[in-house]
């Protein structure tokens, strides 16, 4: 499992959707069980909840998204010639984990700048009710609310549902078939209301199908069989 010095400079990417889905699913991995990054990654989805309630759509001047891109590139170190000769594969590997925090933190500050210019989210384009698929007293509701960047941001609002068993927790996914997009991961600590905001990738819209199940942390990442909340979107 990924550790905290290397989740921290990818959240603002995992925000905005910027991550592969290998490195996507071992970030959220991390953050089911890990409250100080979770902690940071609400410090970069208040600029996403801030979009909600900005003005009327208006372009950022283009000049200034430029100087933001140009600041992060002069910021970015130059390779030592041990680093140019180090394993291609082990760099590539690596590389996604190694983006400095400045660069997070400049995809955060080109969002803010739609904030600041006028950007503003869409109301929800569907609300999926949640029933459990065995008889449990849990229920709950999944919004979806399209995202400048495209990406979907899934609002859950559940009720009643326990703590995960030990070593697990819970994820969302959309599915068509036999095909699924994860959507996050998330836990709960005690039974009764628990509001969660994930992000999921634009595709996700033609994905009817929505998924909680509960997963091992030590099992496969592929979804489990234990799906404990299941909904139709309208």
């Amino acid at each position: 499992m990924m550790k905290c010095a290397e989740v921290h400079p990818n959240l603002g990417a995992f925000v905005l959707g910027g991550l592969d889905s290998e490195e996507e699913t071992e970030v959220r991995r991390h953050l089911a069980f890990c409250p100080s990054c979770r902690e940071k990654l609400g410090e970069f989805e208040e600029v996403s909840q801030a979009l909600k309630v900005a003005p009327p759509l208006a372009d950022p001047p283009s000049y200034l998204k430029d100087q933001i891109l140009s600041y992060v590139r002069a910021e970015e170190p130059s390779p030592s010639h041990e680093e140019l000769s180090s394993s291609r594969d082990s760099r590539s590997k690596n590389l996604p984990l190694l983006v400095p925090g400045v660069a997070a933190a400049a995809l955060v500050a080109v969002v803010a700048l739609g904030i600041f210019f006028g950007l503003h989210a869409e109301p929800p384009i569907a609300t999926i009710q949640l029933t459990p698929v065995e008889k449990e007293n849990y229920w709950g509701v999944a919004e979806l609310h399209p995202q400048p960047s495209g990406n979907q941001q899934v609002e859950l609002k559940l009720n009643n549902l326990d703590e995960p068993g030990p070593d697990s927790y819970y994820e969302a996914w959309f599915s068509s078939g036999e095909e699924y997009i994860g959507a996050g991961t998330f836990t709960v600590t005690d039974s009764g209301q628990t509001d969660v905001v994930l992000t999921a990738p634009p595709q996700v819209q033609n994905y009817p199908t929505f998924l909680i199940t509960e997963q091992s942390a030590t099992g496969d990442t592929a979804p489990s069989k234990k799906v404990v909340l299941r909904g139709e979107a309208p």
